[in-house]
């Protein structure tokens, strides 16, 4: 408070954290809240989002945009221990925090009009860049395109790597 660190667990009451002064004009009262960004699993049970992940930090969903990501979402994939850093935009919306990292996309290559082949897959490592849900196809003068809440988790195990598909549904 006004330059002061307090101790929250000092000012702790029933979950909140109750300043008790009389405040004057021209106090400043800041408060940091951490919030990490954390992949978000559903429930195994829930067949449609089994081994899928979203990406969220504190309250806020984040979703992938075509305008930034490209077409084809479905084909991107987060590598199981990717490094992801949140940074503040100040020209989107008036100020949104988005999330970046490094991702991979599978390569589509040679396919033409065959529907099915019996062809291994590639990849190329792609930066992504996530926004928060609801800043989703907000922005004027963007064509926003489809979104993807989620993203296609790749886990490295003993043997081949595998990729599991991660494309939460909208509600």
């Amino acid at each position: 408070m006004n330059g002061q660190a307090v101790s929250v667990e000092a000012v702790l009451h029933k979950g909140y954290a109750a300043i008790k002064r009389e405040c004057k004009t021209g106090d400043v009262v800041r408060f940091f809240l951490p919030m990490p960004i954390e992949g978000i699993y559903a429930n195994p049970n829930v067949l449609v989002n089994a081994g899928k992940v979203a990406l969220q930090r504190g309250p806020v969903v984040y979703c992938l945009e075509q305008a930034d990501n490209g077409a084809i979402l479905p084909d991107i994939s987060l590598p199981e221990h990717a490094a992801l850093d949140a940074r503040f935009e100040p020209d989107m919306l008036g100020g949104v925090t988005v999330i970046t990292g490094e991702a991979v996309r599978g390569e589509l290559f040679g396919w033409d009009a065959t529907l099915y082949a019996a062809k291994k897959r590639s990849g190329r490592a792609v930066t992504i860049k996530a926004i928060p849900y609801f800043a989703w196809a907000n922005q004027s003068g963007r064509n926003a395109g489809l979104d993807q809440r989620g993203l296609i988790r790749r886990r490295n195990r003993l043997g081949p790597t595998t990729t599991e598909t991660c494309n939460y549904g909208r509600i």
